[in-house]
């Protein structure tokens, strides 16, 4: 049962993999398709062009697609009906997989492009087996001043370095000079190097998890080996080795110490370690500063907004050339609660372009509507609240939320189109499968409380606001607890 399943799956697996191809991508794929050094298949050259042109990126792959595919690729076969039968199917499906497989090399030819190590490691065995060894030194030497060429190294480069120092050792092995000369403490050096950072990565991680979620356990003790390497003078000059220590030693401690001195390796050494561990280490500090504002400390506002502006002035807001929707929205509300207006929507102008197509209108819209309203523009934030569509979980949610805060603040009088607005929100929390019981909870409270608020403020209910501040600090979980006492505040 489970295999025909699988089987049935498998077109379906190729189009969600070809979907993920970019335009360039495609047009490469389809060269590498039809070179016949990789593929003389005539039917998977068809399929791939047909896919290309009437499927990919525009539309589902359902059984009227299906025929037409097959039609395509198979013109000498009967025509299918309204739908593919057994042994149509079944053809299809062998070229499909084909074509998988040939998609699969293209992404491993493409990633070996991009990866020094793996195409360092190939290459050097090729040319020592073939005792070329003019070519062998000829690429070492040329691969030697890239590496140095380049000022920011991570674990790609050291894992680039170690190869390169171990293809040295088998050169002088093969041509029998190891008893003059070797490189083992350079090889030796550079498998520290790679196996240290890779440690820390991998430590990092766990902390992270085992914050984020309160039921993991991983046993630290195998760290305790990498920490003696660390303590090591050839490794304390390693500037991407020191700020990991450090970093870790912040997620350890929450030390304001630790803190302090993981911003001054970053901006001293910001030059020489790769965007995306930047990117990492600044996430570290900035989870330090949400942790001290949950705990009281207001002042670490301006502590996490100032890493964002350093995170933006040194490009590293953007991950993968994308901006995650969750980080722009955590941005603007941090730059609303600073009243940091400007900078906030000159920084939703532009990461705009780089947002996720399907859903940038409802993130643009959001993030512009949530600067309005906190500048007391209600009307233009409505305007733009009422044209945010699903982005996911936490933006509708949020979304919903400021809608009614808007509305709230809008009307001059009872209107039971609100009303109607608010109880909609309600059922849209209570039937949601995707909230969390605690959030759910909050969430539900906050709308129940803002209705009661919403009736006591147009004079449509006997509850006074004392009773609503009553009711307000006897909830265990409601969602915007200090909005909501701030107007009953008003109320009095």
């Amino acid at each position: 049962m489970n295999k025909t399943k699988n089987k049935k799956a498998r077109p379906f697996l190729l189009i969600e993999l070809l979907n993920t191809f970019s335009k360039r991508e495609l047009e490469h794929f389809s060269s590498f398709v039809n070179c016949t050094y990789f593929n003389t298949d005539k039917y998977a050259m068809a399929l791939l062009d047909v896919l290309i042109k009437q499927v990919i990126h525009q539309t589902d792959f359902d059984q009227a697609v299906q025929c037409i595919v097959f039609k395509s690729i198979f013109p000498e076969k009967a025509a299918p009906k309204s739908a593919l039968d057994i042994q149509q199917k079944s053809l299809l499906l062998a070229k499909m997989n084909l074509l998988m497989r040939l998609a699969e090399q293209f992404l491993c030819n493409e990633s070996l492009k991009n990866n020094a190590a793996c195409r360092t490691e190939l290459l050097y065995a090729q040319l020592l087996e073939r005792n070329q060894f003019f070519l062998f030194n000829r690429q070492l030497t040329k691969d030697e001043k890239t590496l140095d060429e380049q000022p920011a190294k991570g674990v790609d480069q050291y894992a680039h370095q170690f190869r390169m120092e171990l293809g040295r050792l088998n050169y002088l092995h093969q041509r029998g000079y190891i008893l003059k000369e070797d490189n083992l403490p350079e090889l030796i050096e550079s498998l520290d190097v790679f196996y240290l950072l890779n440690k820390l990565n991998l430590h990092t991680t766990c902390i992270t998890m085992t914050r984020a979620i309160a039921k993991k356990k991983y046993d630290y003790e195998p760290m305790k080996i990498a920490e003696q390497l660390m303590d090591l003078p050839q490794y304390t000059k390693y500037p991407l080795i020191r700020i990991h220590h450090r970093a870790i030693e912040l997620l350890n401690t929450n030390k304001l110490k630790d803190y302090q001195e993981l911003l001054q390796l970053l901006d001293q050494y910001s030059e020489t370690i790769p965007v995306v561990d930047l990117n990492n280490f600044y996430k570290i500090a900035i989870n330090f500063c949400s942790q001290k504002i949950v705990e009281g400390h207001s002042d670490f506002y301006q502590h996490a907004f100032d890493l964002y502006r350093i995170m933006d002035n040194k490009n590293l807001l953007l991950e993968r050339n994308f901006m995650p929707a969750a980080k722009l929205k955590n941005i603007i509300t941090l730059c609303c609660r600073l009243g940091q207006f400007e900078w906030a929507m000159d920084t939703i102008e532009k990461y705009r372009p780089h947002l996720e197509k399907k859903y940038a209108d409802s993130i643009y819209h959001f993030n512009m509507g949530a600067v309005a309203f906190y500048q007391n523009n209600f009307k233009t934030a409505l305007s733009h609240f009422i044209r945010v569509e699903k982005v996911n979980i936490t933006y509708n949610i949020n979304s919903r939320a400021m809608l009614l805060k808007s509305h709230y603040e809008l009307d001059t009088e009872y209107d039971e189109r609100t009303m109607r607005t608010f109880l909609m929100a309600e059922r849209f929390v209570k039937t949601n499968k995707s909230l969390r019981f605690e959030d759910k909870r909050a969430y539900r409270n906050f709308i129940r409380l803002l209705m009661n608020l919403y009736r006591v403020r147009h004079r449509a209910s006997r509850v006074t606001p004392e009773r609503l501040m009553e009711k307000l600090n006897n909830y265990d979980l409601i969602s915007d607890k200090r909005w909501l006492a701030d107007k009953i505040g008003d109320l009095k």
